[in-house]
């Protein structure tokens, strides 16, 4: 009677199988990893241009409501502030000397409020017409309804002597400086109201090279207008995109 030998593996057959499946394991968690990584970097990717976009975004809506002529650049260009118009329209007063009330016609549908702080600017020529002492600038400290339709008068805390008038009678309230800075490998936005007081800078975007990020400022590009231009160079995970972009601001006071 013949016995039939038993069946299973040899130690040489089950190192080999133990071999050949952590090969497949590493190829196969490489395979996920290789995957993982694309991925995080595809994300990291998308997350700095949507940052970058929405930085230029903000940056041209914002400049575009700048008081004319009130944008300083830093020496170094790491800089730029500027005061944001909160309410416009034409005056028509006769003439702006020695004057206390300020009458403006203006065409918002809303009344104006007056706030704590607001200053009124006619015919600034350049961003130090809006440092104290300027003859282009004076202080508001009351806002009340005229007789005519859309008719106001802005209340000086004084008499003020402008020394000159704008060409279109037109005038320009603002409270606050807002201040754009590239600083930290960040853009940063910080406001300072006209009695000193500075907030918090929020940042905008990070990643920024500073070394290789600038704003560029041109008064003279155009008769009525002035060229705000900025590079911005972001950089993440060994990868680099530079972003130039150019605002138009009118300058015509």
């Amino acid at each position: 009677m013949l016995l039939g030998r038993s069946q299973g593996f040899t130690l040489i057959e089950l190192v080999m199988v133990i071999v050949v499946m952590s090969i497949i394991t590493l190829g196969i968690g490489r395979f996920v990893s290789l995957g993982t990584e694309g991925y995080l970097h595809t994300r990291d990717r998308e997350q700095l241009q949507s940052q970058a976009r929405f930085a230029v975004e903000r940056l041209t809506r914002e400049l575009r409501n700048a008081v004319p002529n009130s944008l300083q650049l830093t020496a170094d260009g790491q800089c730029l502030s500027f005061r944001p118009i909160q309410y416009s329209g034409d005056y028509s007063n006769p003439t702006l000397t020695d004057i206390t009330t300020i009458t403006a016609f203006m065409t918002q549908t809303t009344a104006p409020q007056f706030q704590v702080g607001m200053m009124v600017a006619i015919n600034p020529h350049k961003w130090l017409d809006f440092e104290s002492g300027s003859e282009q600038i004076a202080t508001v400290t009351a806002i009340n309804k005229g007789t005519a339709a859309n008719q106001w008068l802005f209340e000086l805390d004084g008499q003020y002597r402008f020394a000159s008038g704008s060409l279109a009678s037109r005038f320009y309230t603002y409270i606050q400086t807002v201040r754009f800075c590239i600083e930290n490998n960040s853009l940063t936005r910080t406001v300072i109201d006209n009695m000193g007081t500075e907030s918090a800078a929020i940042i905008l975007a990070q990643y920024i090279d500073g070394s290789l990020s600038l704003f560029e400022l041109d008064h003279a590009a155009l008769a009525r207008s002035a060229l705000v231009a900025w590079q911005f160079t972001f950089i993440r995970n060994g990868e680099s995109s530079r972003y130039d972009h150019t605002v138009q601001v009118m300058n015509a006071p």
